[in-house]
């Protein structure tokens, strides 16, 4: 009973301090929206100061990249300026978009080479859209009406999408949609190369397909693939099997990174593969989605039962702005630093839902303009980021299928400062140790030419050939200061096979802007595809 008592106190103490938190934020994110702007006097939309972390490959890799082009863009009239380091298996992408916006006044001055003399003299706040692209009609003909279903547009083009509850071996329901192909469609379902896509943290997969035919989803639809948008718990609508709960009411929130590894992607990822029959998929995942990945490949051997190991289970992953190592924003974001110094605490957070608040206004106002809005200038805020690179006519419809219900002990992991815990935000080096190997190929096979001893492997036991692993691709933007990337950049070409995988690192792009940009079939889409590895076909 006075357990009970207390937790109907830090329940109470939590929602008024959670009501003062996020009308706080409210307030600071339309004075930033509307008044800070105005006075940065800011050339280039980019945020272009450098990470915490360089680039440095070992002596024995150290090589000059040689500059290229790949032909035109298929939706921009800018080529796409690249720089391939063939040594340490990285594109460099320098392209800068020549053209913003169709109503604002811009221009480029300087080599398009990514270096910070770029002048794009532009209105952040216009939110730019490219008005070279030749295909801006697609954006424009798409239905601007906001409807919080993925099944209503997509009708329009088609394409019927299915909707399965998945339930995980600890009694979470969690959903699994997937693109049922057209009638008379000339691939042959049977055929599809499966591919799974998993959002971002206080996402859900609808962000992988919101922009309808400009969305990645659409695209690798369109290229032959068998599309399944998978979701973690609790998702858009919280579902639990109590049984397998024990009725406790407790567990319903009693989890955070490790249960979504070990029971979540174990459970879409099995869920697929009994459905289509393959033995291996493609596992594409944006932000937090790649973080369960390389926590699954890498760890593994740890948090799995024999019966399952996703190292076995993936021919590809798909990294986009993967978050491995915590980026400087974390610490240099003041709102940010006060929720990880109250995340510890339920008198401040409680310990169930996080932030109860933010989901009931999702019921009450999701589908109309002010609260996608709203949820952009928030985000905003908070991380950074701007919509210069987007198609303004689809931003609102990004935002209808987030946020999600996530627990505190989640957000506990990412941002708990308490050096006892091990969090995202102090102990990722526990997690993904920079200095070892984590998929360790053979020596014949390994053309870093360096012998792996013992005592230089992680987790995962050496294997003969670099195809015994999955191969990982990675495309890493370089204004994310959220995520470090260029710390994983270094432990890949330092510490991993080049065989094992394959780095796009863009200058221009941000940590949403792989999802979102006027541009991301031609510079995600499409490299992805090149250079992922199908031997299901063969």
């Amino acid at each position: 009973m006075k357990n009970k008592a207390l937790d109907e106190v830090q329940r109470l103490s939590s929602g008024i301090i959670l009501f003062s938190f996020m009308t706080g934020l409210f307030m600071l994110s339309l004075w930033h929206n509307y008044v800070t702007v105005h006075f940065q006097h800011k050339h280039d939309p980019r945020d272009t100061r450098s990470s915490r972390t360089n680039i440095e490959s070992s002596d024995k890799k150290k090589t000059r990249p040689a500059r290229h082009s790949r032909p035109l863009s298929i939706s921009s009239a800018t080529p796409i300026d690249l720089e391939r380091d063939q040594e340490n298996n990285i594109e460099y992408d320098r392209t800068v978009t020549s053209k913003l916006s169709m109503d604002s006044d811009a221009c480029v001055s300087g080599e398009g080479n990514g270096d910070d003399n770029i002048k794009m003299e532009t209105n952040v706040s216009q939110a730019p859209y490219a008005a070279e692209n030749p295909f801006q009609n697609i954006a424009l003909a798409e239905d601007t009406r906001l409807v919080a279903d993925l099944k209503y547009y997509y009708k329009q083009y088609g394409i019927d999408i299915e909707e399965f509850e998945v339930e995980t071996d600890d009694g979470f329901i969690i959903d699994l949609w997937h693109f049922k192909p057209k009638l008379g469609d000339v691939v042959d379902e049977a055929k599809r190369e499966p591919i799974l896509l998993l959002h971002g943290l206080l996402q859900s997969c609808g962000a992988f397909a919101s922009s309808g035919r400009k969305s990645l989803a659409y695209f690798l639809y369109e290229s032959g693939f068998d599309i399944w948008l998978g979701n973690n718990r609790c998702g858009l609508h919280a579902k639990w099997n109590m049984k397998k709960l024990g009725n406790d009411h407790s567990k319903k929130w009693d989890w955070d990174m490790d249960e979504m590894v070990q029971y979540d992607l174990k459970a879409l990822v099995c869920h697929v593969l009994d459905s289509t029959g393959f033995a291996k998929l493609s596992l594409v995942a944006h932000s937090q989605g790649t973080t369960q990945g390389f926590m699954g490949l890498v760890n593994g051997e740890k948090l799995y039962a024999s019966d399952f190991k996703l190292v076995d289970k993936l021919e590809n992953f798909v990294a986009l702005a993967p978050a491995v190592y915590p980026g400087p924003l974390l610490d240099e974001k003041s709102f940010v630093r006060l929720m990880a110094n109250g995340i510890d605490s339920p008198w401040f957070f409680g310990r169930r839902s996080f932030v109860p608040l933010m989901m009931a206004m999702r019921d009450l106002m999701v589908g109309t303009k002010i609260f996608s809005f709203l949820s952009y200038v928030m985000f905003n805020y908070l991380f950074d980021w701007n919509d210069a690179l987007w198609d303004r006519v689809l931003r609102d419809r990004n935002f209808l299928f987030s946020p999600v219900h996530i627990s505190v002990k989640l957000m506990q992991w990412w941002l708990s400062p308490d050096q006892n815990k091990l969090s995202f935000k102090k102990g990722s080096e526990k997690i993904f140790p920079d200095k070892k190997t984590w998929f360790p190929v053979a020596k014949n096979d390994d053309d870093s030419g360096n012998s792996l001893s013992s005592d230089n492997l992680h987790l995962n036991p050496k294997r003969q050939n670099s195809d015994d692993f999955p191969h990982i691709i990675m495309f890493i933007p370089k204004q994310d200061r959220l995520v470090d990337g260029e710390r994983l950049i270094n432990h890949f070409i330092n510490h991993e096979a080049n065989s094992v995988y394959k780095i796009w690192y863009i200058d221009e792009y941000s940590h949403l802007d792989v999802l979102w940009a006027h541009d991301v079939i031609d510079r995600i889409g499409k490299p992805m595809i090149e250079n992922m590895r199908f031997r299901n076909a063969e």
